[in-house]
């Protein structure tokens, strides 16, 4: 079993790394927020694009059950998109209910430039480090997907396919 200490030695990290990433990534939005080029990587509006690039044409409420976001924050999200004309919305054919999103040839292009650029935090490690890391983030994430399909199989395999799919697409 391991040291406790060590334990919440790298735990207090792990939470510090999380408030640093959050701040940073805070102050680059707002640092390019007036010419509308911030980094859409890991926030909503991003994974939006990425969903969209895997399959174009979903309706608001399949992007909220895919990207596990609520109905409220898909819409938000997708009407910032209309704004800067990365996506458009249309009502569906077949069901005049349900909004479609596609993306257009600017978000296509914005999902493509998104998914090949790597967090510049990265930078700082070696290739040994960047093994090292990816090795003990592979141990943590299997851990955890194992307690998530413990917990609940149906969405553990809902949940998996999304991230294959992100992963895939997105630094793959």
């Amino acid at each position: 079993m391991p040291d406790l200490t060590k334990q919440k030695k790298a735990a207090g990290k792990l939470i510090e790394f999380g408030m640093v990433r959050h701040t940073a990534d805070d102050l680059i939005h707002r640092d390019h927020a007036d010419k509308n080029e911030h980094p859409l990587r890991f926030q909503g509006q991003g994974k939006i694009l990425l969903a969209l690039s895997q399959t174009d044409g979903l309706s608001q409420r399949d992007l909220a059950a895919r990207l596990n976001l609520t109905a409220q924050s898909t819409a938000e999200f997708v009407n910032k998109l209309v704004k800067k004309q990365l996506v458009t919305k249309e009502k569906s054919t077949t069901d005049r209910r349900k909004t479609i999103i596609h993306l257009t040839d600017l978000g296509r292009a914005t999902a493509a430039t998104e998914t090949a650029e790597v967090p510049e935090f990265l930078n700082v490690l070696t290739d040994t480090e960047l093994d090292q890391l990816a090795a003990i983030l592979t141990k943590i994430n299997a851990s955890l997907y194992d307690e998530i399909n413990t917990a609940n199989p149906t969405r553990f395999d809902k949940f998996q396919q999304t991230v294959t799919n992100h992963l895939r697409d997105w630094f793959l």
